[in-house]
């Protein structure tokens, strides 16, 4: 099980600016409004890798991090089951800018 008080205590010492939650293997769900309450009090963006649950998440059999997490990634060939890729989204205007910044300068 994640133990948040010891993840929340940890992003309180190092106060990093980005907080990365996912896994590979975790048959848990996530709970990722306690994630973006610890990321806000530290002043870290979040970003949600649900590269492994995503089509558990598409399929609303798992909770998701759309509307939580300032971005969120995952893969198109794991669980979504279509060819090999990758997204990277976000619902937040500033930071998807950001981000079309960061692939296509200019």
């Amino acid at each position: 099980l994640l133990d948040m008080d010891a993840i929340n205590e940890q992003a309180q010492e190092v106060r990093p600016g980005l907080i990365i939650a996912g896994y590979s293997a975790y048959p848990r769900d996530i709970d990722w409004k306690a994630f973006k309450e610890i990321s806000e009090d530290v002043g870290a963006f979040l970003l949600a890798d649900i590269a492994h649950p995503a089509g558990l998440v598409a399929a609303g059999e798992f909770p998701s991090p759309v509307g939580i997490a300032d971005a969120i990634t995952f893969t198109t060939h794991k669980t979504m089951c279509g060819p090999r890729g990758a997204v990277v989204i976000s619902t937040d205007a500033e930071i998807g800018r950001r981000m079309d910044l960061a692939v296509f300068p200019g």
